[in-house]
């Protein structure tokens, strides 16, 4: 194929040398002419192990050239690779501007060659700036040509990205049509990694989701380093022990967006030693609040079920978690307790829940925890369908056929369980993420 490679800074440097390791011949384009020179005489403009190397022999074999002729780069190109900076703002924010600029002279030099080039964005930009520039594409175009525009974010770290872009831990192409699609299964012969395809928006928040769970692990790693030296304990022997867990640590398990953390375990141990480290003056901003960001899961979803002005609310769920009948800390307990503070009804149906064979613990929980607790379970749940103005899935029981349920046109449902299982009657307000 012949790729068009749109900014050589770091990302649009690797990213043309690699392609042309794999057979492709690839054009480098800049509005730097200095950059766009150095580049045609073999020179990479950023310091990354291999990369000169690699850029200089396919120089020199005629598969690398580069220009600051952006329509030239496309009268021949089979794609265009977008690699533009993407920097923040003074407040943090995002500075798309010469992205989408990029993108739509791109858009427009199509127009005048007359030929769809797909677009493959490379630079890191938020959902929100995808929709605009999408938006943007389609009123130029105006139904000449299709958007033809991908989302396909890099995973290369600085000092390794040679050997990461050859061996990836996924590719991913967000792709708005077919048009955008067609190039894909030719851009990487040879690579072994998972492929998955999405839509734009999709692929342009894994990125932020892969970067921000990345700054999440460090500051973890160090604020239990921390907690470990205000106790004598080795943090390095701790975590790699930590590390060796890949049933729920290194895993995907608790990664799905759903509700609030509850049980007797997770809270306790949590405020038990953020607790200690707080008495020892051990600064853990993250750990620490964790607790706030957990209780705001279920006060904003108080709040969007509220919204519909609902009397009467029912759940489907209250235990902590599915298969048992602990009641402790349960996320669903709480969410039941400030909607009933608000002067809602509140019924909830657990089949692990038979209110007159509740457990000791349990029943105690419930009476301490939701005064007048007798009216709020239910063993009925086609009644408590019937009856409520709103339903909150908090989790999906095999045992209950949601479409059976007696739904009525436009009734709300807030699905918090995510298993996609949902009658298709009702008027469901989304996942609730």
């Amino acid at each position: 194929m012949i790729i068009a490679t749109i900014g050589l800074g770091y990302v649009g440097s690797t990213t043309l040398g690699c392609l042309a390791e794999l057979g492709h011949e690839v054009i480098g384009v800049d509005v730097n002419r200095d950059r766009a020179e150095a580049l045609a005489a073999g020179a990479v403009p950023v310091t990354e192990p291999g990369l000169n190397k690699l850029v200089s022999k396919h120089v020199e074999q005629g598969r690398i050239r580069a220009t600051t002729d952006l329509i030239e780069a496309l009268r021949t190109a089979d794609c265009a690779f977008v690699c533009v900076g993407t920097p923040s703002t003074r407040g943090g924010m995002l500075d798309d501007s010469t992205l989408r600029a990029v993108v739509l002279e791109i858009v427009r030099a199509r127009l005048e060659l007359d030929r769809v080039v797909p677009v493959f964005v490379r630079s890191t930009a938020l959902p929100v700036s995808h929709g605009r520039i999408l938006d943007d594409i389609t009123a130029l175009l105006d139904g000449r040509q299709p958007a033809a525009y991908a989302v396909h974010p890099e995973f290369l770290r600085e000092g390794t990205a040679v050997a990461d872009f050859f061996a990836p831990p996924k590719i991913v192409f967000g792709t708005s049509d077919e048009a955008a699609l067609g190039p894909c299964d030719a851009l990487y012969p040879g690579i072994n990694a998972p492929i998955l395809q999405c839509g734009p928006k999709e692929a342009s928040m894994l990125k932020y989701a892969d970067n921000c769970f990345h700054a999440l692990k460090v500051t973890f790693a160090n604020e239990i380093g921390l907690s470990c030296a205000a106790m004598g304990v080795d943090s390095r022997e701790v975590m790699e022990m930590f590390c060796e867990d890949t049933k729920l640590n290194i895993s995907s398990k608790y990664f799905r967006p759903g509700f609030a953390y509850g049980g007797s375990c997770l809270g306790k141990d949590l405020a038990a030693l953020t607790a200690y480290c707080r008495r020892e003056f051990v600064e853990m901003p993250m750990l620490a609040n964790i607790r706030n960001s957990n209780e705001g899961q279920i006060d904003q979803l108080a709040e969007r079920v509220m919204e519909t002005n609902p009397t009467s609310v029912g759940l489907f769920g209250l235990a902590f978690k599915a298969d048992t009948d602990d009641l402790r800390d349960s996320a669903l307990v709480k969410l039941a307790e400030r909607l009933r503070g608000k002067g809602l009804e509140v019924r909830a149906y657990d089949p692990g829940l038979d209110p007159e064979h509740l457990c000791a613990p349990s029943l105690c929980y419930l009476r301490d925890t939701v005064p007048q607790h007798e009216s709020l379970l239910t063993t009925d749940p086609e009644a408590m369908v019937r009856e409520c103005d709103v339903v909150v899935l908090g989790r999906h029981f095999p045992q209950t056929d949601l479409s059976a349920m007696p739904w009525r046109d436009g009734q709300p449902l807030y699905d918090l369980d995510g298993t996609g299982r949902l009658p298709d009657t009702p008027k469901v307000i989304g996942l609730y993420w």
